[in-house]
């Protein structure tokens, strides 16, 4: 049976949504829940302290420049002025012990944040995005950047604005796409921005660091450019920062702010987004387990054709193996024209027939000339089920040979869940004595969820389409190419898989012009044409060194 990835739906929303609420409202309220770690000012402070600004007197505010600023009191510290003391002990009376019916509304709230953001991947994320493993991957590493967030805050005295937030958009522009990082973006500068009772300049610089990194963030195919688009992002944070506190009237005095060094908010902003862009790059194995991603080094070291199960290929069923570098060729130049992953899309070519080694001959490409298929003694669903195999155990060596899930998803969605037309209609032409449905000739794959799998389920029926074209012309290309296309979208087999319209109209534009250079005419040599004539072959050159030619070629110079 073959085992695909698993795709969340609304339930399995509610569930992760559920669990990810009930955790994140612990880790909010762990130091009001937990009596240990109350402040009293007349003892060291067991967790740092953060009573917002909106709770502290106005003259105190009025006393201070720039955005408004938390009253802090780091943990160790003891609270030695008599007005702090009384602000501490007033805060921590009125928040302990926490209401329920706070608590509930903050489980709401962490509830639909998670719910919209796994909705919004289902939705507008690409087919991806539906997949369970990276919608519970997301979450983690969500509750993971906030867990962290909250670690700081408790133990402690940075300057909110530090925190390198934008490391898990980052993760997202760079293997998926700008829409799920910005949907990260936005859940992280919430959830975050709540520990600290959504403070303006918090929510400001959280917002535009998560959201500037997306903007910044070009050059997928080189990692080291998310240390450019993280410092991007944090100048970006700490411009808005300034002019929002401009508008406010609170400007910042942005000389002295520097010159203040740890106690910069500028600083501290540009410091949070080079931060980012840095751990994103560092823990980039954090990344690609969590999310079940493959890195572009560990895609390079399989385009190598020495890899064994590429030989394996190469040996037990040669003429699948050229046709699957064929395809590599086509399928990369096609995901380039679009935006996808080239690489990617190249190394799921090379890989995603290995499951035809198991009985090659069944596939027309693997037999020598003049050789009968086995087919020819089979009935059309015993023959259809040989054919379906290659899916299945495809997937199965390429799993235990220790291939990525990403390239293995090549594997089974590039036939997708169609139908193996040419024996349902001999099946449909014998009188279809066995009343078999179209069900027992039909692929048991998924369809493609990415952009990748679906160009090679398009150029996999294409490019052997191509080979049957006895006179090459642009017109024919353009009229297999089209056709494909066409079956494709009617069977309903590019749903998921994030193709737009512009997409499509640059793959058949990109296809045909391939197809054309790929198998144009060429001249006959004369030797060709006196052979098809029947008469005497020409003579075939001698050999010659290269100073055998120097030597002829001054004697005809003089």
């Amino acid at each position: 049976m073959l085992r695909t990835r698993l795709i969340a739906g609304r339930t399995s929303g509610l569930i992760l949504s559920a669990v990810f609420a009930s955790v994140m409202m612990l880790v909010s309220h762990v130091e009001v829940v937990l009596e240990p770690l109350r402040v009293d000012p007349a003892r060291p402070a067991p967790v740092t302290l953060r009573i917002p600004a909106s709770y502290l007197p106005k003259e105190t505010l009025r006393q201070r420049r720039g955005p408004a600023q938390p009253l802090v009191i780091e943990r160790g510290e003891v609270a030695s002025d008599p007005e702090q003391q009384r602000l501490v002990r007033a805060f921590e009376r009125e928040r302990r012990p926490p209401d329920r019916g706070m608590l509930l509304g903050v489980w709401v709230s962490y509830f639909l944040v998670a719910y919209i953001f796994l909705a919004y991947l289902r939705s507008f994320a690409g087919g991806r995005g539906s997949l369970l493993r990276t919608q519970a991957g997301l979450l983690v590493l969500v509750g993971v950047t906030c867990l962290a967030a909250k670690v700081l805050f408790l133990f402690t005295g940075l300057l909110p604005f530090v925190l390198p937030l934008a490391t898990v958009p980052l993760w997202a522009a760079l293997y998926f796409n700008r829409a799920t990082a910005t949907a990260c973006g936005l859940a992280i500068a919430l959830l975050c921005a709540s520990f600290l009772h959504f403070a303006m300049p918090v929510i400001v610089v959280y917002l535009a660091t998560t959201l500037g990194v997306v903007i910044f963030f070009h050059d997928r195919k080189h990692a080291t450019h998310m240390l450019v688009a993280g410092s991007a992002a944090g100048v970006f944070a700490a411009l808005v920062l300034i002019s929002v506190a401009l508008a406010a009237g609170n400007a910042i005095d942005v000389v002295g702010d520097v010159a203040a060094l740890e106690k910069s908010v500028v600083l501290s902003t540009v410091a949070g987004g080079m931060a980012s862009g840095l751990l994103a790059l560092l823990l980039q194995r954090l990344a690609t387990a969590t999310l079940g991603v493959v890195t572009r080094g560990r895609l390079q070291e399989l385009t190598d054709v020495d890899q064994p199960l590429l030989r394996k290929m190469a040996r037990e069923a040669p003429g699948s193996w050229q046709h699957a570098r064929a395809m590599a060729n086509l399928a990369e130049g096609a995901a380039a024209a679009i935006g996808a992953d080239s690489l990617l899309t190249r190394v799921g070519a090379y890989y995603h027939d290995l499951g035809k080694t198991i009985q090659p001959k069944y596939f027309v490409e693997n037999l020598a000339p003049g050789e009968p298929s086995p087919h020819e003694d089979l009935d059309p669903d015993v023959s259809a089920d040989a054919i379906m195999a290659h899916v299945v155990e495809g997937a199965r060596i390429l799993r235990e040979g220790g291939i990525p899930e990403p390239v293995v998803e090549f594997a089974y969605t590039h036939h997708g869940t169609s139908v193996i037309e040419y024996f349902w209609h001999k099946c449909l032409e014998a009188g279809n004595p066995k009343g078999l449905s179209e069900t027992a000739f039909r692929y048991p794959g998924m369809r493609p969820r990415t952009k990748e799998t679906a160009i090679l389920m398009l150029i996999d029926a294409i490019e052997a389409a191509a080979r049957t074209v006895d006179e090459p012309s642009r017109e024919k290309f353009e009229t297999i190419v089209q056709r494909v296309m066409n079956i494709k979208l009617r069977q309903g087999q590019l749903d998921e898989s994030g193709l737009t319209v512009e997409d499509l109209r640059v793959l058949q534009s990109t296809l045909t012009d391939t197809l054309c250079n790929a198998y144009h005419n060429r001249i006959k040599y004369p030797w060709q044409d006196k052979a098809a004539e029947g008469e005497p072959a020409l003579p075939a050159p001698g050999v010659a060194t290269e100073r055998d030619v120097a030597r002829e070629r001054s004697r005809e110079s003089t």
